[in-house]
């Protein structure tokens, strides 16, 4: 089956993302001589890892560690989730926008095709700045089996973070279709004198 105008943007734009994403992970800092001490420095290339950085108030009596004593390692757990995160929804997005037996595609001028985009899309988006939101809705069945006194409010606080991303992200797109509807009708009327 050949894939329509949606199904190709929907692969380059994924394939772009995953490229983009296996060619410049994230990277921690860790200790030489300590396995528990672990520091977020940020993306970079590949083949070309970010420099260690000194940390304040290391060693005891508040003594500065140079960036020697700190080598520098790929985050695996974040960029497996992250790779895992757009490889599924891409792959969900082009089953969305598969032509129908009549030959037409999904349309994001269907209300009910915006909304699955959107869902989609809110998975993507990482609230804590680094894990989307697709890890901490999968969580939750985790959270609460083993949960502990609080175990309630980080859950709620998930769903409802998620669900208001996918509203903002509905209203968004939503107020760009009717924008660009309004242009497009605006172009093909003849000019009022």
């Amino acid at each position: 089956m050949k894939p329509n105008s949606a199904q190709k943007a929907v692969l380059v734009v994924g394939v772009v993302l995953l490229l983009g994403l296996a060619l410049f992970p994230p990277w921690r800092q860790a200790a030489e001589r300590e396995s528990d001490y672990r520091k977020d420095i940020g993306r970079g290339f590949v083949l070309s890892p970010p420099k260690p950085v000194a940390v304040d108030c290391y060693f005891i009596g508040c003594k500065t560690a140079p960036p020697s004593y700190f080598h520098v390692l790929i985050y695996r757990d974040l960029l497996f989730v992250q790779l895992i995160t757009v490889g599924g929804v891409a792959l969900v997005l082009l089953w969305t926008f598969r032509s129908r037996n009549d030959g037409i595609g999904a349309s994001l001028g269907s209300l009910y095709t915006r909304l699955q985009f959107s869902a989609l899309m809110a998975f993507l988006v990482p609230p804590d700045g680094s894990f989307p939101f697709a890890l901490h809705l999968v969580e939750i069945p985790r959270q609460i089996v083993r949960h502990d006194e609080l175990w309630l409010i980080p859950v709620i606080l998930v769903v409802l973070g998620y669900l208001l991303c996918v509203g903002i992200i509905f209203l968004l797109l939503s107020a760009v279709i009717k924008i660009s509807a309004t242009l497009s009708r605006r172009r093909a009327s003849p000019a009022q004198p």
